[in-house]
C-alpha cells in the first residue's frame, strides 16, 4: 500500500501566527485569538479540504513540509537582469508559520499536531514578478 501524499498551495503572503491576547473582565481573565489568526486559518482550511477531497485526515505519523515563499519588494526590483530566488531572513520568523500551518490542518490534513514526526521547512523570496505562497506537502510516514 503506498504512502498517503497531500499537496496543499496557499495564495498569498504566508502568514505568521500572532500571539494569543488576554482580556480581563472583572476579576476574570481569559484569553482569545485575534480575528486575523481566525480569519487565516479558516482560508488554509478551506485550501487544505479542496486539496484533500473527500479523503479523511491522516491518523497516523506523517512528514510535514512547509515552503513560504515571499514577493519580491518592488524596491528591489532590477529592469535588465531580474533578480533570482533568495533567502528570506526577515520577519515572521519561519516557526510562527509553521504554527499557523499546523493550526490550521488540525482536523483537515492530520488530526492532531503530535502526528507531525518529520519537518521540513524553508523561507524564500520568489523571483521578481512570480506570486507568494505557502506551498504544503504532508506525506504519511510507514512504521519503522
Amino acid at each position: 500500500m503506498a504512502n498517503k501524499r497531500i499537496m496543499v498551495s496557499i495564495p498569498g503572503e504566508p502568514y505568521a501566527l500572532k500571539r494569543h491576547r488576554t482580556r480581563v473582565v472583572g476579576k476574570f481573565a481569559s484569553q482569545y485569538d485575534p480575528q486575523e489568526n481566525v480569519n487565516w486559518k479558516a482560508y488554509a482550511a478551506g485550501c487544505m479540504l479542496d486539496a484533500m477531497g473527500s479523503d479523511k485526515p491522516i491518523d497516523g505519523p506523517v512528514r510535514l513540509a512547509v515552503y513560504a515563499k515571499f514577493s519580491m519588494p518592488k524596491s528591489r526590483w532590477r529592469k535588465r537582469n531580474p533578480r533570482p530566488m533568495e533567502w528570506h531572513t526577515k520577519r515572521p520568523d519561519l516557526d510562527n508559520i509553521i504554527k499557523a500551518v499546523k493550526d490550521a490542518a488540525k482536523g483537515v490534513l492530520w488530526l492532531d499536531d503530535s502526528q507531525v514526526c518529520s519537518l521540513d521547512a524553508m523561507k524564500l523570496t520568489q523571483q521578481q514578478g512570480d506570486r507568494p505562497g505557502l506551498t504544503i506537502i504532508v506525506e504519511e510516514v510507514a512504521a519503522l
